[in-house]
């Protein structure tokens, strides 16, 4: 989906500041509503663009994460963009991800993801908010977020941009999953539907263990999803590097 990172063009208006937008997918994570209290987590992950207009621009995002209750994991985020040759500091986030203890032993295990973005370039900020699905069976693992996003403060717009992270992972043992991501938009709140008019990217990845570090281990995913609909580009290298620590009865 396309982030409210920088303000939204105004129409009609000539002092609009410029609009920065990114494709679905890149530095976005397929969120689990699982949260156990005392892990915690420092990830770094990013995605480049491959060919069509958009070709080499990047966005990366490091995130430090922890898990105080059994139900609440806080984070914070840092997000740089490349874009037209140039490299910005372009936002930082408190993300917060509800567990919904009640659903753990349901046939979907649901949660809730909030996310306030302080735009660190000129324009309003960003509200993000996702729904949680998620089922486990053996080493299967499906997961779906339904996301809604919009800009706050001083000259946002009030639109709701809708979209959505899937994930399909097969673990083959505990260092090795193979699976498949997608993200897309699914328009806004004025021009809902039309799914296929829409940028969308879909393809696999692979994720292994690396190293186990002290109390914890490092894992490294790598993923490249092909683009079709209104993209910017034929498709998306994707990377995620994570130390996760702490208790993960």
């Amino acid at each position: 989906m396309k982030r409210l990172l920088i303000a939204a063009t105004i129409a009609g208006s000539s002092l609009a500041p410029t609009a920065v937008w990114a494709e679905p997918g890149l530095a976005a994570e397929v969120y689990g509503p699982a949260v156990h209290q005392g892990e915690g987590e420092i990830a770094v992950r990013g995605g480049v663009l491959d060919g069509g207009g958009a070709d080499g621009e990047w966005q990366t995002k490091v995130e430090a994460a922890y898990a105080f209750t059994d139900f609440w994991r806080p984070a914070i985020v840092g997000e740089w963009e490349h874009e037209s040759g140039e490299t910005e500091f372009t936002a930082v986030a408190i993300e917060n991800v509800f567990d919904f203890t009640g659903t753990r032993d349901w046939p979907v295990h649901f949660g809730a993801y909030v996310e306030y973005e302080v735009n660190t370039q000129d324009g309003p900020d960003g509200l993000e908010l996702k729904l949680l699905m998620q089922r486990e069976r053996g080493p299967l693992n499906l997961t779906l977020n339904l996301i809604g996003e919009r800009e706050v403060g001083g000259g946002s717009s009030d639109t709701w941009e809708f979209g959505y992270a899937a994930e399909a992972g097969y673990a083959f043992n505990e260092d090795f999953a193979l699976g498949i991501q997608g993200f897309g938009d699914a328009g806004t709140d004025d021009d809902l539907g039309h799914f296929g008019d829409h940028a969308h990217y879909w393809g696999p990845f692979a994720q292994f263990e690396l190293a186990h570090v002290g109390e914890g281990e490092v894992e490294l995913q790598l993923g490249y999803l092909v683009g079709t609909g209104d993209t910017e580009a034929d498709g998306q290298f994707r990377f995620k590097v994570e130390y996760e620590f702490g208790d993960d009865d």
